[in-house]
């Protein structure tokens, strides 16, 4: 490795071991410490310089890293790489690490599989399944099997897809460089998924404005030289494409590289013509500007017409955020840090909502450590004035759909999230039911994470959620666009139904440490997408106007 690793990639080696460890079946409090070292990383200052840390052997400053995580890290910081990964990945059966990629194969279930059908690939699984051999094989039957199958077809969707988070940094880095190396007076700019902020995207564009003639020529070649000298100092787990155009059609084919099919079809399918920039490209159409992240299903542009795009949510619009967690529960930040940081960034108020006793993998709080996280709210609150502290519980939704705890314990939080933590592979009439139950429920203002779907690892469950959107709006329960980007769910693809039922939405980081405050920003590009307007969102409003929300009838 020519270039020390990054903080990303640092946290990524962390969660591979975690992996590893867990298909080995090791000491979970051994995995766990894992799992908070990676949090740590991913909560610390981006001033904090890993790499110099590692060179003086000062890593187990940092709070939460052992010695034995501390060798892994400089040893991966100093080398490349780890030797620690690389025994622990040869020590497990051929073809394990692929098969538990698959959602709902564990490791036990994948060692069966390995021995019985001697599968050591999810190629060589699918062909078993076509054969019908795991149907034939016990344990496993007819359901197995089909869960298999839609679960290769799932991997096989997704293929070639990063996450937009995963690629973010590096997007910037390459845009960066690329700048640098332009002529003055030039333009680049990123274009298509990226520019829309897709959530997941299988290829990085960028737009390059180059001078006509032999210059053009010669300026092309030195960029696409600057591509490949940046991918061999920073590889990147995607596709890159650059763009070329001159100065006279810019902003037409910046327009059309960040536009989908859908939003230019609604335009027309116009043919090229000269537009320097993206305004003059919609001045010329009859139109204002239509920002890059709302392109995607042509309505916006009807919308645009009639100037309800001006109705959106704008990119500094929330004034709080709800469903964040502490130390009481899995976070990394005590409640002091999280207040302080939300303060920092601008907020209005703050939700604390750690989680409930039912999830004791997340160390779920029971009625003492809800005690004196009430008391704890107090006097953070008389330390931070200036921010208003909302206590709430992120409430498990049962199988039957109730909440934990009773109504004597729920009535006492200012707002409860309930989300679905468990038993993801009931059937779509009984998952409906059981999250129309929970939102139904007097002491529930907002639906957490709705379907539980985690971009490029698992599959939402199965429910209708036109039903759910539409019960929402009747019990006036905010639908939550959960900002992890790991998550972004509810998906902004639902917008239309959203906005038809008038049904409340709240945009949540599902922060566990200061810095996921942050991804706040996925979430609004999530409404922008969905073009919600800025009146249906819950917390672009003041804080007595949440108060009073807040308050059920």
């Amino acid at each position: 490795m020519t270039t020390p690793p990054t903080r990303v990639q640092a946290i990524e080696l962390l969660d591979e071991l975690r992996h590893l460890m867990e298909l080995r079946g090791e000491n979970p409090f051994k995995i766990r410490a894992f799992e908070k070292a990676s949090n740590l990383l991913e909560a610390l200052d981006e001033k904090t310089d890993l790499a110099e840390l590692a060179k003086t052997g000062r890593l187990t400053d940092l709070p939460g890293i052992g010695k034995g995580i501390s060798e892994v890290l400089t040893e991966f910081h100093l080398t490349g790489k780890s030797k620690a990964r690389d025994e622990m990945a040869e020590s497990l059966p051929a073809g394990l690490l692929e098969l538990t990629t698959l959602p709902g194969l564990g490791p036990k279930k994948a060692i069966q599989l390995i021995e019985a059908l001697d599968v050591h690939s999810i190629g060589e699984l699918e062909y078993a399944c076509r054969e019908n051999r795991v149907l034939k094989l016990k344990g496993f039957g007819e359901k197995a099997q089909i869960k298999f199958l839609e679960g290769i077809e799932f991997l096989k969707g997704n293929a070639g897809q990063q996450r937009l988070v995963d690629v973010f940094d590096f997007a910037e880095q390459l845009l960066g460089t690329l700048v640098k190396e332009m002529p003055q007076g030039l333009r680049v700019s990123e274009a298509g998924m990226l520019r829309r902020r897709m959530e997941t995207l299988a290829q990085l564009d960028f737009l390059i404005e180059k001078p006509a003639g032999e210059a053009g020529a010669q300026l092309q070649k030195k960029m696409e030289e600057t591509l490949s000298a940046f991918l061999s100092r920073v590889p990147l787990k995607i596709s890159v494409q650059l763009h070329f155009a001159e100065r006279a059609c810019f902003g037409y084919e910046l327009a059309k590289l960040s536009s989908s099919a859908e939003h230019w079809n609604a335009l027309g399918n116009p043919q090229p013509f000269e537009a320097k920039t993206e305004l003059d490209f919609y001045t010329h159409l009859n139109l204002p500007l239509i920002p890059a992240e709302t392109r995607e299903t042509g309505e916006e542009v009807a919308m645009a017409r009639s100037g309800a795009l001006e109705q959106l949510l704008p990119w500094n619009g929330v004034q709080g955020v709800f469903h964040n967690h502490t130390t009481r529960s899995d976070g990394v930040a005590s409640l002091e840090q999280m207040v302080e940081a939300a303060q920092k960034l601008g907020y209005k108020y703050i939700g604390i909502s750690d989680h409930s006793q039912t999830a004791v993998y997340a160390q779920g709080l029971k009625g003492e450590d809800l005690l004196d996280q009430e008391q704890e709210i107090r006097v953070v609150q008389k330390k931070f004035p200036d921010i208003r502290i909302f206590w709430g519980i992120e409430s498990d939704i049962l199988a039957d759909g109730s909440l934990d705890y009773d109504d004597q314990v729920l009535k006492r939080f200012d707002f409860v999230v309930a989300s679905v933590h468990s038993r993801f592979q009931m059937d779509k009439e009984a998952m409906t039911d059981r999250i129309l139950t929970a939102i139904r429920n007097p002491y529930t203002r907002f639906l957490g994470h709705a379907t539980g779907r985690l971009l490029l690892g698992r599959k939402g469950y199965d429910i209708h959620m036109d039903r759910i959107i539409a019960e929402a709006a009747r019990c006036n329960v905010a639908i939550e666009i959960n900002a992890n980007p790991a998550r972004l769910d509810i998906d902004w693809r639902w917008g239309k139904h959203l906005r038809d039922a008038n049904t409340p939405v709240s945009i949540n980081p599902d922060a566990h440490a200061t810095e996921g405050l942050k991804d706040t920003v996925y979430g609004i590009s999530v409404a922008r997408k969905a073009l919600l307007p800025i009146g249906q969102i819950v917390n672009s409003r003041s804080v007595q106007d949440v108060e009073r929300w807040l308050q059920r009838k």
